[in-house]
């Protein structure tokens, strides 16, 4: 099974030109997506509803869309009647089989004297042959570590109580229940998860660690089993691929690893491979590409 993230930077490629063809060229084929820094109806990107077409360019994916920040892009025709659009910047998330359900986590941010907006993950329940997965397609702060913590705190918490929460509905109800239901069953509650996004965080930060466990012990790195494992450290796999480097000439051309696949721990065995596609030209980011033998 292949999983890919990008951030595609709203289509905005190391050429300066917007082109959501070659976004979805360059993920096209694996069995999950997750994409972030997708925007609905921005004048920067040509006031487009950049989720449906990128879902045209990929038909064969089922896909749900979590718009952390959503304002108001609305506007009235010649006849003053109001077209209702929404200017919503977010994560997207993809695979070939069936979503299941799925939710959207608004992350908390902090009030700044530099430029913050709202983030979050979306979260996509998908049937795998290892069972049931909660997929997460998420974008942490730019700014600072201290907001990327409070950020993964809330989105551990809601990991680790899973099985309190259980699904999209649980339980059963009167004879109306069925219109909630659609006549399917309650969506499993599961412990297994994989984040998948851009984490603005380096290897080793403040943020890594907490999700990692990051202390080194005599038996090497522990991770309890409700923490996560780099993909790309397990086995070796190339812990110093890069995954972001500003093309922007007056930006620091630093090449960093900020974007990953965390794997929860009791099934971090699964990974198999894993690489970073450095010849994609879409983004200031590059597609990272796992392997995992389900």
């Amino acid at each position: 099974m292949q999983l890919v993230t990008y951030n595609i930077r709203f289509g905005l490629g190391r050429d300066g030109k917007y082109n959501l063809k070659r976004i979805a060229q360059s993920v096209d084929g694996a069995d999950v997506v997750a994409l972030q820094e997708v925007e609905r109806y921005w004048e920067r990107s040509g006031n487009v509803d950049q989720v449906a077409e990128i879902a045209s360019y990929l038909p064969a994916y089922y896909w749900v869309y979590g718009p952390a920040f959503d304002m108001d892009a609305s506007a009235r025709d010649e006849s003053g009647n109001v077209l209702n659009q929404r200017r919503q910047f977010g994560t997207m998330l993809l695979s070939k089989t069936p979503i299941i359900s799925s939710r959207l986590l608004v992350f908390g941010k902090l009030a700044s004297t530099a430029f913050s907006m709202e983030l979050g993950a979306v979260e996509g329940l998908i049937n795998t042959k290892a069972g049931p997965i909660r997929f997460y397609s998420l974008h942490l702060s730019h700014l600072r570590d201290r907001e990327r913590l409070l950020q993964l705190k809330e989105l551990l918490e809601q990991h680790r109580n899973w099985q309190y929460r259980g699904g999209a509905w649980t339980g059963a109800g009167d004879i109306c229940s069925a219109d909630w239901s659609a006549g399917q069953q309650c969506p499993p509650a599961t412990p297994h998860a994989i984040l998948l996004g851009d984490f603005n965080s380096e290897p080793g930060s403040a943020p890594y660690n907490l999700l990692t466990g990051g202390e080194h012990t005599d038996m090497g790195l522990v991770s309890y089993m409700d923490e996560f494992v780099d993909s790309l450290t397990i086995n070796h796999l190339g812990a110093s691929e890069h995954t972001h480097q500003a093309d922007d000439p007056n930006r620091d051309q630093t090449k960093r690893r900020l974007d990953y696949c965390f794997i929860s721990a009791d099934i971090a065995h699964l990974i198999e491979s894993s690489y970073v596609d450095i010849k994609s030209q879409g983004s200031d980011h590059f597609p990272y590409w796992v392997t995992i033998n389900i």
